[in-house]
Order: C-alpha cells, then structure tokens, then sequence
C-alpha cells in the first residue's frame, strides 16, 4: 500500500478510536463529537479518492 495510504488508515484508526471514547461519555450532538465525526468524514473521503487514483494509475 502505498505511504499516503498508510499514513491515512492510521490517522482514520485514531480518529475512530477516539470518537468511540468520547461516544461513551457523551452525546453525539455534543461539539466535540461532532468536530471528530467531521474529521473522520473528511478522513474517509479522501482515503476512498486516494484508493481510486492509486486503482487508475495502476
């Protein structure tokens, strides 16, 4: 896989797993849910671009 690809499943892991823990002591209109879920969005759409680039260039 390539490097940006790695760099980005990890950062989407950390994400993920501290949405999670915030998701246990809080509610999901809460701002600080909310601003880790958009980041997590942004995360995956530009880890699911990256893969299609890397699928056309292949």
């Amino acid at each position: 896989m390539d490097y940006n690809l790695n760099l980005l499943v990890s950062e989407i892991d950390d994400l993920r797993n501290e949405l999670y823990k915030l998701l246990l002591n809080n509610s999901l209109t809460d701002d600080k849910v909310v601003t880790y879920s958009q980041k997590l969005d942004k995360l995956l759409v530009e880890y699911h671009n990256a893969r299609k680039l890397l699928k056309k260039a292949s």
